[in-house]
């Protein structure tokens, strides 16, 4: 499974809105947050307050899974934003996720297919003990999207 590690020396700082996901239908109710979020304008609000200034590879659009990476719980709050400094919309929240080592895999859909059953037991790597985050990259991106797993060394 292709991937590659990033170590980042920074705090991330995502603005958005986050909804409850019944965790066995996630895999369809996620694609249709997106698409009710493209319909309403919430999706070009977020692109609109993307940085200008990046920091990282995270400057898209966000949906952050969780509070851990390994979603055992029978839901979870999937959390839809942007990395943002400015002034918090009063309709939407700040979620900070601490600096860390990331595992990150192109193609979110195969990467979460194979993330559990595949790579964790045979990498170097256990998940650590905060939220993954699928990564929506603009339409000329290479990859289009990727799924960034918080790791830490066996």
């Amino acid at each position: 499974m292709e991937y590659r590690i990033e170590n980042l020396d920074f705090d991330i700082k995502v603005i958005g809105k986050g909804k409850v996901v019944k965790t066995s239908r996630a895999f369809k109710t996620i694609p249709t947050l997106w698409s009710s979020a493209k319909k309403d304008g919430f999706m070009q609000q977020l692109i609109d307050m993307s940085w200008e200034k990046p920091k990282c590879t995270l400057e898209s659009l966000l949906g952050v899974c969780g509070k851990e990476a390994a979603i055992l719980d029978e839901e979870f709050i999937y959390f839809m934003g942007v990395q943002y400094d400015g002034e918090v919309p009063s309709d939407m929240k700040t979620l900070y996720i601490k600096h860390s080592t990331w595992a990150v895999f192109p193609g979110i859909a195969n990467a979460w297919k194979h993330l559990y059953t595949e790579w964790v037991p045979m990498s170097e790597y256990e998940l650590a003990d905060k939220p993954c985050i699928e990564c929506y990259y603009p339409l000329k991106h290479k990859p289009r999207n990727e799924l960034w797993v918080p790791v830490i060394p066996k």
